[in-house]
């Protein structure tokens, strides 16, 4: 008697002797393969009783049942087999070898199938096959092969055990490969917990404002999903050729600062990274990039594998995030995930870092509006005050709760208001830059006299937003112009006291008469009288009908005649300058009977006035022009900078310039500065101790104030580019600058060069920057200067041809 558990589900074995003993209603054990099917139901026909169908019917049945049969284990996949306990022999199924990664026409062994099994899994099986076999019951396992080509599968295997005289001789069953279906819900899973991890993290950057507290929150984050050994995030230092940062470490759970040079890497990886690709190394014992002392390096991260994620911005390798693992990287997903939480940690970083840069470049900003002598505000396009320094509540004696608004306009001289609102419109339509003069009235109640300056506000969508600007006092300025005035004034007078000569004029005889000092002054014999017409010849021509149409007005007004012309003298001397004064006198009856007066030499206080309005001229000069560049320089920066922090930095470096240009014009009362000291007070901090990187070679040349500003400031970009990304940036650069004279040609020439060599390799500007307008623009306006930049890859070569400047002006105290 053969006993066995309840049938499978599909496929399995039982005796002829089992079948009797079960009746015919009991299912078939024997395995669902069609020919032994056919065998089976054969063999039950021939036994039938007569008058049951015949064999043919029940053939035809069975095809067609086992042909259905195929087709549905087909569909799903299923394989069928057989096991013989005792000897370990199997019979399967085309599908089930399928399923194994074997041929069809393999002989499976049990021992074989074993061997294939997942080392993990082999102890799990075992114990539910037992199991099966003991409470004699069908059993459902899944399990994973290891398939000859080395590829993993996973498959579900249904059986049961046969028992012959309570012993179980045999196992039958069906398997289903289920690789598919697990990996897709694998991948699912993987997926959704990658984007609960990536959800997570952005969730606690929002709240993090710290950018290395960001990168522990990324490396604990990521170390803890992967199981890593040490996972790193750290930013390039360009000019060191460092990476600095944070590193997490599995062992101790607990995140460190770390910083090492970035070619330990190894030059072919970081070559690869520069890229923009990523690096995957799974053996660095193996992996040909990996050599030398750079294998050092990987021998002290514990011979892992390594995943490195390069962050690359503006062309440029930003930041690195790295993955250290003791043993292989297993799959492609977590250098994905790596890649993302890459990108992310740096925006992250980048935004906080940002956050930080703002606040403190406010800081300093609003140092800078606090500190310096002016009245320092913004106003919206609406004209509303928006912001005002200490500066402005202390001027006006507003509280700061007053301060903004529309404040200024109560403070205002009433008619500057009017002039101003007037304005406003034309400035706002154009968006535009403007400078006024007006009148504010401060705490004490007085109006002084303030200069305003101010240019429009755009944000980073380019939209106006209103405009910047300082208020500088020049109430005493205006003071001082007035007294200059006043003391011209009294100079005149003072002069017209000293040199003075008396005349008259009978109308009536049409003949003038002189003292001997007029005589003198116009230079004409002594008592030797003239008519009018004849003394007309001895005024200047371009000054005699000014002289005529004064003496003509006073006679017809009665008032009194006063004009100054130049005369000229018999002995081909210089023309003087004269001074006439005279009043209407009349007959008793009230006839005009002529004119007398007075006549003075004022040829000393005529050039004394044209030196004094020469000095003024010149101090507006001064003031504008150095206004006018300060100006531009906050513009032209703001245009160019792409941070507060850059516009900071150009601002600062411009400033600071233009200072050390005007401290040495200074030196020789603002009139010249030598070619060479401005080019070696740029240059001389970036020559090294054995003067060898700096060549400057030139003639003596003394530049006046109008050349020396440009040029210095010319100087000055060529330095500041050459020092960040030029010759003088890298160990080994060098910078040759030199100049001739050219006396041949007229006028002469300066020919001036400016030659980088050693350095990184050049390649010309995408955009037009504040040094590039300086160098191009503003020294061809302004001295007519023949100007060429060549962006030569072995270094930026410079050039400049323009006339020789002339000598200083003439006002100068030391002629």
């Amino acid at each position: 008697m053969i006993h066995r558990s309840e049938a499978p589900e599909a496929g399995g074995t039982v005796s002829a002797e089992d079948d009797e003993t079960r009746g015919d209603s009991a299912p078939s054990a024997r395995p669902y393969d069609s020919q032994d099917a056919v065998e089976d139901v054969s063999g039950i026909a021939s036994r039938g009783p007569s008058g049951e169908a015949s064999t043919d019917i029940l053939e035809e049945s069975l095809r067609q049942t086992t042909e259905m049969l195929r087709l549905a284990m087909a569909a799903a996949n299923l394989g069928t087999w057989e096991r013989d306990i005792r000897t370990g022999e199997m019979r399967c199924s085309p599908t089930y070898l399928a399923n194994l990664g074997l041929p069809p026409d393999t002989k499976l062994t049990f021992d074989r199938l074993i061997a294939m099994r997942h080392p993990d899994d082999v102890e799990r099986v075992n114990r539910t096959v037992e199991e099966a076999i003991a409470k004699r019951h069908d059993y459902d396992v899944a399990y994973r092969v290891i398939r000859p080509d080395g590829s993993v599968a996973r498959l579900v295997a249904k059986g049961s055990p046969v028992f012959e005289n309570g012993v179980a001789t045999r196992m039958v069953g069906v398997t289903m490969d289920v690789t598919a279906r697990e990996s897709a819900q694998e991948v699912l899973q993987t997926t959704q917990r990658q984007q609960e991890l990536l959800l997570g993290v952005n969730d606690q950057f929002r709240e993090i404002e710290d950018p290395f507290a960001i990168m522990d929150a990324a490396t604990v984050a990521l170390g803890t999903y992967l199981s890593a050994d040490r996972i790193g995030y750290g930013e390039v230092d360009k000019e060191a050729g460092e990476l600095s940062g944070r590193e997490w470490h599995r062992g101790t759970g607990a995140t460190t600062g770390v910083s090492f040079p970035l070619e330990a890497f190894g030059s072919a990886v970081v070559g690869e990274l520069s890229a923009g690709r990523k690096v995957m190394i799974d053996n660095p014992s193996k992996d040909r990039r990996v050599s030398g002392r750079t294998h050092a390096f990987y021998v002290t991260i514990m011979e892992s594998s390594v995943i490195l994620v390069p962050i690359i911005k503006a062309e440029r390798l930003d930041a690195l995030l790295y993955v250290i693992e003791a043993h292989a990287i297993d799959t492609p997903r977590k250098a994905i995930l790596a890649e993302d939480l890459a990108e992310r940690t740096w925006n992250a970083v980048e935004r906080a870092q940002a956050e930080i840069n703002l606040r403190e470049s406010e800081a300093r900003l609003r140092v800078i509006a606090e500190t310096l002598p002016a009245l320092v505000w913004i106003i919206s396009p609406e004209l509303k005050l928006v912001y005002a320094n200490l500066r402005w509540t202390s001027f006006s004696g507003l509280k700061e709760s007053e301060a903004l608004g529309f404040s200024w306009m109560e403070i205002m001289h009433p008619d500057d208001v009017a002039r101003v609102v007037g304005q406003m419109p034309d400035w706002k339509r154009d968006e535009a830059p403007f400078s006024i003069e007006l009148r504010y009235r401060d705490r004490t109640g007085l109006y002084r006299w303030h200069i305003i300056r101010a240019e429009p506000i755009h944000d980073a969508r380019g939209t106006f937003r209103g405009w910047s600007g300082t208020s500088v006092d020049i109430h005493d300025l205006k003071q001082t112009e007035e007294a200059l005035r006043q003391n011209a004034t009294q100079l005149r007078i003072a002069l017209q006291a000293a040199h003075m000569g008396v005349w008259s004029w009978d109308t009536a005889t049409d003949v003038l008469t002189f003292s001997d000092r007029a005589a003198a002054i116009f230079g004409l014999p002594s008592d030797s009288p003239m008519a009018w017409a004849d003394l007309q010849g001895y005024i200047n021509p371009r000054d005699v009908a000014r002289a005529v149409e004064t003496m003509e007005e006073s006679f017809r007004s009665g008032g009194q005649y006063n004009v100054e012309y130049r005369v000229r003298r018999p002995d081909n001397t210089p023309d003087a300058w004269v001074a006439v004064q005279g009043q209407v006198t009349y007959d008793p009856d009230g006839t005009v009977s002529g004119m007398t007066g007075v006549v003075q030499d004022i040829s000393e206080r005529k050039a004394a006035e044209e030196r004094q309005q020469l000095l003024i001229r010149e101090l507006h000069h001064r003031v504008k022009n150095t206004l006018a560049t300060v100006q531009a320089i906050v513009g032209s920066t703001a245009r160019t900078a792409s941070s507060i922090e850059e516009f900071y930095q150009g601002f600062v470096g411009r400033i600071v310039s233009l200072a050390r240009t005007h401290n040495l014009l200074t030196e020789d009362l603002w009139q010249k500065a030598s070619l060479a000291q401005l080019v070696e007070t740029e240059l001389g901090p970036y020559d090294d101790d054995n003067r060898n990187r700096i060549v400057i070679e030139g003639p003596e040349i003394e530049l006046p104030s109008e050349a020396a500003v440009p040029i210095g400031m010319a100087i000055h970009e060529l330095t500041t580019n050459a020092a960040k990304h030029g010759a003088l940036s890298t160990f080994g650069g060098q910078v040759d600058v030199r100049w001739r004279r050219d006396d041949v040609s007229q006028p002469p020439k300066l020919h001036f060069s400016w030659t980088e060599h050693g350095g990184p390799k050049v390649a010309a500007p995408t955009r037009q920057g504040f040094g590039s307008r300086l160098l191009q623009r503003v020294l061809s306006t302004q001295l007519q200067a023949d100007v060429n930049m060549d962006f030569d890859q072995e270094g930026l070569r410079f050039t400049m041809v323009m006339p020789v400047p002339g000598d200083p002006p003439l006002f100068n105290p030391d002629r």
